[in-house]
C-alpha cells in the first residue's frame, strides 16, 4: 500500500523555513565547533584577556591605514575567530589540519620547509600585518619560521612575534622590538612570554 502524494504530511512555509534554519545552525555549529589544544603539537591556546588585546591591536591598525589590510596569523590559531571578526582578509597558517574548517582561510603550514625558497612563494609579499607563535622555543623553530614571514611580508608589513622570553636575543637580531605586554595562556605555562615587534605596538594596546 502506497501514500498518494496528497495524503503526506506537507510542512507549512513557516515551518519549514525554521526548519532550515535550525539545520543550517547546526551544520554550522559542527563545522567550526571548538578545537582543543593539542600539546603534542606544542599548542598552547591564549587566554580571552589576551586575545581581546590582539583583537584591539589589529581593529586600531585597520582604522589607522582605513584600507583592507591583510593579516596572516601564523602557528597562533587560538587569535583566528577574534582577528575574523574584525578584519575580512586574515589567513591561518597551521600545521593542524583540523583548521581546514575555517576552508579558505586555512593555508596548512610547516615551519621546518622554511629554508625551502619556493615555500609558500605564492604568498609573497602578501600580508600587511603578521602576527607569529613559533610552536617551540628554539634558535632553529624562530629562525627557520621567520624565514617565512620574510618571504611573505611586504615592505611595509608591520610584524608581531609572540615567544618565550629566552628568544629576546634573537629576536632583537630579528629587528624586532620588545614590548610591554606579556601575552598569556589559557593554562598557565612555566615559561616566560613576550611580545616583539617591528613598531611601537603598545601604543595600540592603550
Amino acid at each position: 500500500m502506497s501514500l498518494e502524494d496528497d495524503d503526506i504530511p506537507q510542512l507549512s512555509a513557516d515551518t519549514q523555513a525554521i526548519l532550515s534554519q535550525f539545520l543550517k545552525e547546526r551544520d554550522d555549529q559542527e563545522k567550526v565547533g571548538e578545537v582543543s589544544e593539542n600539546w603534542q603539537l606544542s599548542q598552547f591556546w591564549y587566554d580571552e584577556e589576551t586575545q581581546k588585546v590582539f583583537g584591539k591591536i589589529c581593529k586600531k591598525l585597520i582604522r589607522e591605514y582605513d584600507e583592507d589590510i591583510k593579516i596572516a596569523l601564523l602557528s597562533c590559531p587560538s587569535l583566528f575567530e577574534t582577528v575574523r571578526s574584525i578584519a575580512d582578509n586574515v589567513k591561518i597558517f597551521e600545521y593542524d589540519e583540523r583548521f581546514k574548517k575555517y576552508e579558505n582561510d586555512f593555508v596548512h603550514y610547516d615551519y621546518n620547509l622554511g629554508d625551502s625558497e619556493d615555500y609558500l612563494k605564492e604568498f609573497t609579499g602578501s600580508f600587511d600585518v603578521i602576527i607569529l607563535d613559533p610552536p617551540f622555543l628554539s634558535e632553529e623553530c624562530l629562525t627557520k619560521s621567520y624565514k617565512i614571514v620574510s618571504r611573505i611580508k611586504n615592505e611595509n608589513s608591520l610584524i608581531i612575534l609572540n615567544t618565550g622570553s629566552i628568544q629576546r636575543d634573537l629576536a632583537v637580531k630579528l629587528g624586532l622590538k620588545e614590548s610591554n605586554f606579556k601575552p598569556r595562556h589559557k593554562n598557565n605555562l612555566a615559561n616566560d612570554f613576550s611580545c616583539f615587534a617591528n613598531f611601537d605596538v603598545d601604543k595600540y594596546i592603550l
